[in-house]
């Protein structure tokens, strides 16, 4: 299974030296062997955050094992579900593989369906990339003072998450069964999930990849073990971080520093660590790959564990 898992992932990555648009965005994807795919053969839909919240008021596509995926800054909803190509034909090969394996686990989650959002601030003349917040020049999220329109973004993302919940109610079942954050995405993540009671009582997984400290939000982090002891954070909350050891846009220490404050709130906290750099493995070397085989085993488990429910 792995040879042919291997063999699809090179595929998809060689498809990426093809149709290369002009824009900076594009280039910048291209540059880093992101797979560029037509169209009309995804298996997903551009989703506005409006657009989320309409389609996700109600559970009703079945048993399918609904994923949430936040971008990073500079990206949006679609290209960022491109990126994550490799990892979504490995993870179907896995799971069609589990599903035979193990019929009676699985009976349940016949399908994962994926979407997106796409953050509210768009950068600077591109109809491509966006941020989730704004801050002063040369400033980074992992020393600023402030992000600039997060309170829109938290929204956005918690009335997708929650779209039926009723402002005077607590609400505990997400619309999603795992929401993975990348870069500014996962910075976003780890801030909500420090600061929203109702994400940490919810029943949700998250896969915070290339993630960096919430400055502003570094003392709700912090106080997560008396947050879990106030309001009853699910114990069995499992989170994965996936780091990259040549990262220079987001160290590995500040990543570390978010997993340290989550692993003492005693939350099932795992690594996942890789050669690369700021980017989401997409299978095109043995490390690559492997570490692609170890998300693809955290979200099986996830799958494994909503099937028994």
């Amino acid at each position: 299974m792995v040879v042919s898992s291997f063999s699809r992932l090179f595929l998809i990555s060689c498809v990426a030296q093809r149709n290369i648009a002009s824009s900076p965005v594009q280039a910048f994807f291209a540059s880093n062997q992101v797979p560029t795919i037509p169209l009309h053969q995804m298996h997903h839909r551009r989703l506005s955050s409006s657009a989320v919240a309409a389609t996700t008021s109600t559970r009703d596509d079945g048993d399918a094992f609904r994923i949430l995926c936040l971008h990073g800054k500079g990206g949006n909803g679609e290209e960022f579900l491109k990126r994550l190509l490799p990892l979504r034909a490995l993870l179907d090969d896995r799971l069609v593989d589990e599903k035979n394996k193990s019929d009676d686990v699985f009976a349940r989650n016949k399908s994962i369906k994926w979407e997106a959002l796409t953050a509210p601030y768009q950068i600077s003349d591109s109809d491509d990339a966006y941020a989730w917040w704004t801050m002063s020049p040369g400033v980074r999220s992992f020393n600023a003072d402030e992000y600039i329109g997060f309170d829109k973004s938290a929204s956005n993302v918690m009335n997708a998450v929650f779209p039926n919940n009723d402002s005077s109610t607590t609400a505990t079942e997400c619309s999603y069964d795992l929401i993975f954050g990348h870069s500014q995405g996962a910075i976003l993540l780890s801030a909500l999930l420090a600061t929203n009671i109702d994400l940490q009582r919810s029943n949700c997984s998250y896969i915070l990849n290339g993630a960096a400290w919430p400055n502003p939000y570094g003392k709700a982090l912090m106080s997560l073990p008396v947050q879990q002891s106030q309001h009853e954070m699910k114990k069995d909350t499992k989170m994965l971080f996936v780091m990259g050891k040549s990262d220079n846009i987001n160290p590995i220490e500040s990543a570390k520093q978010v997993h340290d404050c989550y692993q003492a709130a005693g939350i099932d906290v795992s690594i996942v660590y890789h050669e690369g750099g700021h980017s989401v493995p997409n299978g095109g070397d043995v490390d690559s790959e492997r570490a692609l085989e170890d998300v693809c085993d955290f979200i099986l488990q996830a799958v494994s564990g909503k099937a028994k429910e």
